[in-house]
Formats: structure tokens, sequence, C-alpha cells
């Protein structure tokens, strides 16, 4: 089990994250997504657990997750079980998961799972290839979630057309998703809405500071 570091949250997931349970984090860009991802990391590398992070965009930005932990008073050392590995292209995103069995890592985290998907294959004659070679993928990480029996966190990107939002490979996500943590910016409002099938639908508003997200 895994904490947030959110009260709220923890309770609504009563006491985090359990093992072998695939969690979303989506929302708009800017939304924290990728900080609330870290802010999950950080119980596990407390307690020296290594963690492997898939960064699918090349934005991760370490010294924004070494202000979180400066702002909670932790040794910048925890850095040193967060094992990053930037990803340009599907094939690498796929084959980065062969060897996952043979490492002890505690928690995966893939950030912007459908990002790389979305951009190989934009084209419609392309659309077949991207549904079945995405479906593969997440199948993948559901077998990895129950042989490893460790709690997988993925992000996804929501994307606005014409006054209207969507989520990346939302069909095929649906299918293998255990719960949904949703992210959404209202004018000046943060709110972060929760999604389970173990739980009532529940909500809470939040903030971003140096520290991460902050229940407000």
């Amino acid at each position: 089990m895994i904490s947030s570091q959110i009260a709220t949250l923890d309770k609504i997931f009563s006491g985090g994250l359990q093992n072998g349970i695939i969690t979303e984090i989506s929302g708009l860009r800017g939304t924290g997504k990728t900080q609330l991802a870290l802010q999950f990391a950080i119980e596990p590398l407390k307690n020296n657990k290594k963690i492997l992070f898939i960064d699918t965009t090349v934005e991760f930005r370490p010294e924004r997750f070494l202000q979180m932990l400066q702002s909670r008073n932790l040794p910048t050392s925890l850095l040193d079980n967060l094992h990053i590995s930037r990803v340009t292209n599907t094939q690498k995103q796929i084959d980065i998961l062969k060897n996952f069995n043979d490492e002890d890592f505690s928690l995966l985290i893939i950030d912007n799972i459908a990002d790389l998907f979305s951009f190989e294959y934009s084209k419609k004659e392309h659309i077949i290839k991207k549904n079945i070679n995405f479906g593969n993928y997440i199948l993948t990480i559901s077998k990895l979630a129950f042989s490893k029996n460790i709690p997988i966190i993925i992000t996804n990107q929501i994307l606005s057309h014409n006054e209207k939002n969507y989520e990346r490979m939302y069909a095929q996500l649906e299918n293998y998703i255990h719960q949904k943590i949703q992210l959404k910016k209202i004018k000046n409002n943060y709110t972060c809405k929760v999604l389970s099938p173990f739980i009532h639908e529940s909500k809470f508003d939040y903030k971003i500071i140096n520290s991460g997200i902050e229940e407000t």
C-alpha cells in the first residue's frame, strides 16, 4: 500500500494504493498529473524501494522533484532509487517492460502513456494498428501488476477540441484501469475526482505548491 501524502485521497483508497491495482491519473495539461504520480513515489523511496518512471515526453524535471523533497525536509539522496527511463518511440516504450520482471521495482509509473502511440499512428490508415499495439501494451501492464503484485500508475492527457474534452486511447484503457483520479482546473480552482468500482465517487479541492499537491 502506497500513500499519496494527501489525507483525504488516502482515506478514499482505504490507506493508499493497493498492490496489483492500476491507477490512472488524467487531466488537461497543467493540472498536476505528473506531480501527483511523483508524490505517490515518496513513501516507497523513503523505505529504500526502487521505482521505475517511464517518461514518454522527455519532460521529466528532476529539479521539480528535488523541490518537492526539500519542501518536505527529505534528503535528496532519495532520488537514487528513482530510475528514469526516457523513451522517444513506441517500440522502446514497449520493449522496456520486457525486462521489468528481472528488476525489483516496488512501483511502476508511466507518464503520458498514450502520447507516443497517438503521435506515431496519427494517420487514419494506422488506427487499427495503433489500437492493436496499444491494446497489447496495456495488457502487458495488467499482467505485470498481477505477476509482480505492485501498484502501477499511469498518467494520461485529456485533450480539448471544439469545447469538448476527450481522453487518449480511452476505449482501450477502460478495460484495464481499476481506478481513476481525474484532475480538473476550473478558473482558479483545482478539483480532484476519484472513480473506482470499490468506492463511491469522491471529490476534493487541491492546490499545487512547492511540496506538490495539497488538499484545500
